[in-house]
């Protein structure tokens, strides 16, 4: 009840920039460790510690008297203030203190990094951490557990749920801080030094460092030192944000050693003795942190920062103890006039200095008044709400800061109405055993303490009575307060949210980071639209430029780039530090090709240590003449790993776009660009801009994605809207027979009865399918003798299921399933094994044609695919509509090899009758003039060296027999092969032993080269098996994803197709050498976008819909410029379901979407190209690119820009941009024009190379060839 009347309290409270001129101020939270009330003379005057820039920070600003950390121990205080949440919303109660502890912030909840990245921040933390993590073992690959090795931690992986993934740009943290192991420190989420210099430490003194527990470090660790470092990386963080992000205000959570111990005070700081300056080391640490937070407030200055920066000091709870009461070290009482100390329940354990600073110490200059007190009531969870709503922000009831409430009115000296009356504070002590999590509650100027059971044990009135010396519990007259008090701590407690939401009615002032769009829609829903508008660029500059090429600099970020196609060039970040796109889940390169021909560029983001082809992200685009086109990346996410709800862990791409790959890729750690550029006009001419991010992974926008129901009735994805989605039955039952009635009259005329060319040669006709080489190509010839190049679509039906399990019924995940007594329920419970499925597609189908909704559905897509130039039902099609006979198809068959492997074994004695027995179960099939021809198998493992899977294969195998025959006919006898191996085997049987890896580099010469005459022995006896059972029916071959060319070279004269599975921009055909004389099949390819819902674009990807389509454009063209391809088959007709497919998958990558609706403009596309496929073959295209430039040649450009920043609907806030200045006239004479002439190239030969970079701008002085000579003339960029 107590959310529901919080909610109640719903009222507008106006911005704080509708009552000032500031734009959105800079903010720094500077956080010290154990410094207590009394530490200071702003609260203390009888403080034996001079600290001149914290009395100079109240003399500036406001000095809080009332303030408290939620707890009286440092973990649970960082967790509240990180989070604006009680400690014991948190993983743990009383908090998570080691760095491999599981993080003590629980999925979906919002921290102060993201909560200001959402405002358009740029962000940093640094310091001591205490908040837990993830760290993973070298040797099991996952979390180490409670106790472990750090020799086996990995550190080549991120510290996982780190300050790094809390919405953080810049981290630098020291997980303990200085008090305890590890001594390490963290940058950016990865280890700052080399695992190589981690060493155990004991327990000592050692020099100026103390080490106070055993554990591992650095072996340079100085615990005094660990001040200096924090405010120099402080310092530098502000001077890169002056350099790179001018126009964006940041956000600093700077939590500083100072004062906990280890008390080791560095000898010196900027210039001042430290050591011994205050009298002791604790204080002399209180000192240290004073001159950091004036180093800090110095470099505002110097950077003309500090009018508009907002600085909040406060420490984590009280001060330590220094003694018994009266009796206090040097006589200095850190808590004073408080009464206890850190740890205790008492108002030293929590009562900390809170002072808020905003202006540049002048009147005018400053937005809160100055030396003011205020006596408001602030836990300091409270920055939470007050970060928010003066940025504009309101929070979410259910996420969002559930025990903040803003003390914005305090710093501004307005209403105190909306100010706390009430506060929970938990400390670590209490009267009695046991009581570590004792509780005190404020309802205003009252505290009552109580046991973690909430018996109660004092109350005080602490406007009269600040030092708890009166205690009031037995005060007969208080016994109701009491009980009130315990009702309303029990009410805190229990509820959902301590605090009520205050909705802020005026926007920030509009600049270049924010827009009035960042608030969530109220519908709670976003649209595809938004989600790829450009959010923030990356500035870079070229390198690795070739010879022939010219790199022109047309404005801050835009490049035209010139030279003979085709040719790599490779772009950079332009401040050599890696883009970081961790906070995004699309990346795009806009291009305009500018050349009157077609344009292909293939692209590869790169990490700093690339692994071969598995360390990178792909994408690509093509562009017609003056086509605008966007570069696509849909990028992976290996890291940081997704944290989202449990419901959705059975689906590879998740509703907030953290996608799944096989390639590693991490986002944080973007290094390059790499751009292969083609060109149909053999001259490449395109613009490009710097590289934009897109789909902002704010803590908002991730909560609406994951919201639940996630799917709808239609099984579309609920909370995002794009361009036809389906939003009713009615909708359904007009679109869908339209398109079926359109595709009905819509076949072209010039196909035969099987789909072969009908204008081209006339071969003779045989009645079945078969391959023949005309002239230099390798073609199918169909029934009719017809040229046939075969187009095709995996999985042609209306199926496409969606687990349901029970947890996804009682958590809502469907919106609407249909009831037991409804008549399309039997599509909705389908049994596949021990499992219940929904299969959406044949729903949509029976809402949308009725009840001959199957007969319907099967003659749309015969239709579709003969008006779409599709010739071929691939793989996995229905068997109904195979058995219609109108459209020719394939078979695959395959058997259960005994290895348990996906390892053909074709050396069993019963082979040959396994596999009859599986065709057997397609001899409906049998002599079909409409069936094109048969797989054996998918996708089988075909390790490069033979010798690796001899030896994996279990001893008795018929294969592992079958090659010990082979080595014992070469060896007349076990000592003449111990000879030449080198080895001391006693029997024969010894030789191949399952994991004895003893010699098998001398067996590997013996075993390799019979990898031929295995592979031949698989293609040969599937043949016979294949004419035994269905005989005239053509093997396709067995759809390789990998392997050696062994494999083409032993299939052919058996099988009649070589088949690839290809997931590329274009065919390749590894496995079959250029001499092996046999026709090559793609049986497997697709490309996909994450623009309609679906979350993963699977194994290939493009940005949107028309790039989708012309990629396929790309890819046919490929195929039929090789002489040796005769087809290409789609991966799949349907999209697979968004809610992930047995396996997990989840790829837009159908022709049609879930409802059978096809995907516009994609299928145009498809529709154009595939239609003109067999001419275009005939003609024999000398590349894929000029095969490409015939299939698009009267197909319309897009010449508008698919995305740009000026119209965009997210803060553009700007990751890498500097102040540009425009051109001057001068500037302008020494760049090159368009057709690489010089004009005006600099005359003035006195001139210095020093001269002339003072007149170009940052993104043109690197044009200077350093001899001068031949200035510009050479190329407009050289490569450093």
């Amino acid at each position: 009840m107590r959310f529901v009347a919080l909610l109640l309290l719903l009222s507008a409270t106006p911005n704080v920039f509708a009552a000032t001129s500031h734009e959105k101020p800079n903010v720094i939270i500077f956080f010290m460790d154990d410094m207590g009330y009394g530490d200071c003379r702003a609260y203390n005057p009888e403080s034996k510690v001079t600290l001149p820039n914290i009395e100079s920070l109240c003399a500036n600003g406001i000095r809080f008297t009332d303030a408290h950390s939620p707890s009286a121990v440092c973990a649970p205080s960082r967790y509240s203030v990180m989070t604006g949440n009680y400690p014991w919303r948190g993983r743990l109660e009383n908090g998570t203190w080691m760095f491999h502890q599981r993080s003590q912030i629980l999925d979906g909840q919002t921290t102060l990094g993201q909560l200001m990245k959402h405002a358009g921040y740029h962000t940093a933390f640094l310091g001591k951490v205490h908040l837990g993590g993830t760290v993973y073992s070298k040797t099991t690959r996952k979390p180490v557990t409670w106790k472990f090795d750090f020799h086996d931690i990995d550190f080549s992986r991120k510290w996982k749920d780190g300050p790094s993934d809390l919405g953080f740009d810049f981290t630098y943290s020291l997980p303990q801080g200085i008090q305890g192991s590890p001594y390490i420190a963290f940058r950016n989420g990865m280890l700052d030094g080399a695992p190589e210099d981690l060493i155990e430490w004991e327990p000592g003194i050692y020099g100026s460092s103390e080490i106070p527990t055993k554990g591992f470090g650095f072996k340079h660790w100085n615990s005094s030192e660990a001040g200096p470092q924090l405010i120099s990386e402080a310092t530098a963080f502000i001077d890169r944000h002056v350099k790179d992000h001018v126009d964006t205000p940041f956000f600093m959570h700077y939590c500083t050693e100072s004062c906990h111990v280890p008390h080791t005070p560095p000898k010196t700081l900027a210039g001042k003795d430290i050591k011994g300056a205050a009298g002791d080391a604790h204080l002399d640490m209180i000192y240290e942190a004073d001159i950091q937070l004036g180093i800090l407030v110095d470099h505002l200055k110097t950077h003309g920062l500090l009018k508009n920066t907002l600085i909040l000091f406060a420490s984590d709870n009280g001060g330590l103890a220094r003694g018994k009461p009266g009796n206090h070290r040097l006589d200095h009482n850190s808590n004073a006039p408080l009464r206890g100390s850190k740890a205790t329940v008492w108002e030293g354990g929590h009562r900390v200095p809170l002072i808020a600073r905003w202006g540049d110490g002048t009147q005018p200059g400053s937005t809160i008044a100055q030396a003011v007190t205020s006596s408001a009531l602030v836990g300091l969870q409270d920055i939470f709400a007050t970060l928010a709503e003066l940025t504009g922000q309101t929070l979410d009831p259910k996420h969002d800061g559930l025990d903040s409430q803003s003390f914005l009115p305090a710093l501004l000296q307005q209403d105190s109405s909306r100010l706390r009356h009430e506060l929970l504070i938990q400390a670590n002590d209490g009267d009695g055993w046991g009581q570590k999590l004792a509780k005190a509650f404020r309802k205003n100027q009252w505290k009552l303490i109580t046991t973690k059971e909430k018996k109660p044990l004092h109350l005080f009135n602490l406007h009269e009575d600040l030092a708890e010396k009166h205690d009031l519990i037995e005060s007969g007259d208080q016994k109701q307060r009491v009980a009130m008090m315990l009702s309303g701590l029990a009410s805190i407690l229990d509820s959902e949210r301590s605090t009520p939401i205050f909705q802020t009615v005026h926007k920030p002032i509009p600049d270049h980071n924010t827009t009035e769009h960042r608030k969530v829609s109220l519908d709670r829903k976003t649209s595809s639209e938004e989600l790829f508008q450009p959010v923030c660029t990356f500035k870079m500059k070229p390198i690795n430029i070739p010879e022939d090429v010219r790199v022109e600099a047309r404005g801050p970020d835009t490049w035209r780039i010139q030279g003979k196609a085709p040719f790599t060039i490779s772009f950079t970040p332009k401040n050599n530090t890696p883009w970081n796109a961790s906070s995004y889940r699309l990346l795009g390169l806009p291009v305009c090709n500018k050349n009157p021909g077609v344009t292909t560029i293939s692209a590869r983001l790169n990490n700093s240590k690339p692994l071969g082809w598995g360390r990178h992200c792909v994408g690509s685009a093509v562009a017609l003449h003056d086509e605008h086109a966007t570069v696509g990346f849909v990028f992976p996410i290996t890291a940081p790993q997704y944290d989202g709800p449990d419901i959705f862990k059975d689906q590879l791409g998740k509703p907030n776009g953290h996608r799944h790959h096989w390639r590693q890729f991490f986002p944080a750690d973007i290094v390059s660009i790499v751009l292969d550029i083609d060109s149909s006009n053999d001259r490449v001419d395109l613009e490009i801009s710097d590289i934009f991010a897109a789909w902002e992974a704010t803590p908002q926008r991730d909560r609406l994605l994951h919201e639940l129901p996630y799917l709808d009735q239609f099984g579309q994805v609920r909370a995002v809207e794009w361009p036809g989605k389906l939003h009713s039955r009615e909708q359904l039952q007009k679109e869908l027979p339209e398109e079926l009635s359109k595709a009905a009259n819509g076949h072209t005329q010039n196909t035969s009865t099987y789909g072969g060319w009908k204008n081209g040669p006339h071969l003779e006709s045989t009645g079945r399918f078969r391959t023949e080489k005309v002239g230099s190509q390798w073609w199918l010839v169909d029934p009719e003798g017809y040229l046939f190049f075969s187009t095709g679509a995996c999985l042609a039906g209306t199926e496409a299921m969606t687990p349901v399990t029970a947890t996804r019924i009682k958590e809502h995940y469907f919106e609407r399933l249909p009831t037991k007594d409804a008549p399309s329920y039997w599509l909705s419970m389908l049994k596949r094994g021990d499992k219940n499925y929904v299969n959406f597609p044949a729903l949509n189908a029976f809402y949308g044609l009725g009840n001959r909704w199957q007969k319907r559905s099967r003659d749309g897509i015969h239709d579709r695919m003969k008006m779409w130039g599709l010739n071929t039902l691939a793989a996995w099609s229905s068997t109904d509509i195979r058995k219609d006979r109108k459209t020719p198809y394939t078979l695959l068959a395959s058997i259960w090899w005994l290895t348990g492997k996906k390892t053909p074994s074709p050396f069993r004695d019963d082979y040959v009758n396994d596999l009859c027995k599986a065709l057997k179960q397609s001899s409906w099939a049998k002599d079909d003039p409409y069936c094109l021809g048969i797989f054996i198998g998918n996708e089988f493992e075909w390790p490069d060296r033979f010798s690796q899977l001899v030896f994996e294969l279990p001893d008795g195998d018929t294969t592992k027999e079958w090659v010990l025959r082979q080595i014992r006919q070469k060896y007349a006898s076990l000592n003449q092969l111990n000879e030449a191996w080198s080895a001391s085997f006693s029997n024969w049987d010894q030789i191949l032993q399952h994991g004895d890896t003893t010699y098998r580099a001398s067996a590997a010469k013996d075993i390799d080269p019979l990898y031929f005459e295995f592979a031949q022995a698989f293609f040969k006896k599937s043949k016979e098996a294949i004419e035994k059972t269905l005989p005239g029916t053509l093997f396709l071959g067995c759809r390789c994803h990998r392997g050696p060319n062994v494999l083409g070279r032993a299939a052919v004269g058996h099988a009649d197709v070589f088949s690839v599975n290809v997931y590329d921009n274009e065919v390749r055909s590894w496995q079959v050498p250029d001499n092996a004389e046999i026709p090559i099949i793609a049986s497997e390819f697709h490309i996909g976008a994450a623009d309609r819902g679906v979350p993963s674009p699977g194994l290939s990807s493009a940005w949107d819909q028309r790039q989708r389509g012309l990629a396929y454009a790309r890819y046919l063209a490929s195929a039929l410029a090789n002489p040796k391809f005769v087809g290409v088959h789609w991966f799949q007709w349907n999209d697979q379901s968004a809610g992930g497919r047995r396996d997990r998958e989840n790829h837009q990558v159908g022709l049609v979407d879930v409802t059978g609706r096809s995907h516009v403009p994609f299928v145009d596309i498809v529709s154009h190209v595939a239609n003109k496929k067999a001419a275009v073959r005939h003609a024999k295209p000398s590349s894929p690119i000029h095969a490409l430039e015939k299939l698009l040649e009267d197909f319309p450009s897009e010449t508008k820009a698919a995305t740009t920043t000026s119209a965009k609907k997210l803060p553009a806030t700007m990751v890498s941009r500097t102040q540009e200045t425009k051109r001057t006239p001068k500037r302008a004479a020494i760049m090159a024009n368009n057709l690489g002439e010089t004009k005006n190239v600099v005359s003035q030969k006195t001139k210095t190379v020093a001269q002339l970079k003072e007149e170009l701008d940052a993104s043109t002085a690197e044009c200077i060839d350093p001899t001068y000579t031949g200035l510009i003339q050479k190329k407009i960029y050289k490569a450093p």
